[in-house]
């Protein structure tokens, strides 16, 4: 794939899923990552808005973040995902925000920072 010379970054793809405590035999919902290491590509370009259309808000500009994150297409990454993206020695943790967009040679997964970080 001629792309993945442009992926810089790393990234660990979480999952949601019963697990089950040996002691309690009680099954909670937890965080189990499904792909670890998978190399790819974060990007994130900002914005920037104005919001005169708000009611009693006139002329205030604000900035809002797209955050992008390219990878092989075949992988496949489910509504809900957790996704940990360490890039230029910068870690942060996000969700899957919309349906990947796939082509042949790449996927793009538009991204939101996960609850813990945001």
């Amino acid at each position: 794939n001629p792309l993945s010379i442009l992926w810089k970054g790393k990234c660990t793809i979480y999952e949601y899923q019963d697990v089950t405590d040996p002691e309690t035999r009680q099954t909670t919902q937890e965080l189990v990552p499904v792909v670890e290491n998978e190399p790819c590509r974060l990007s994130q370009n900002r914005v920037s808005h104005n919001r005169s259309d708000l009611v009693n808000v006139s002329n205030v500009p604000y900035v809002d973040e797209l955050i992008v994150l390219f990878l092989r297409p075949d992988l496949e990454i489910k509504a809900g995902s957790v996704i940990e993206v360490t890039q230029n020695n910068v870690t942060e943790k996000y969700k899957r925000s919309s349906k990947p967009a796939i082509y042949s040679n790449h996927q793009e997964v538009t991204l939101e920072l996960f609850e813990e970080n945001a």
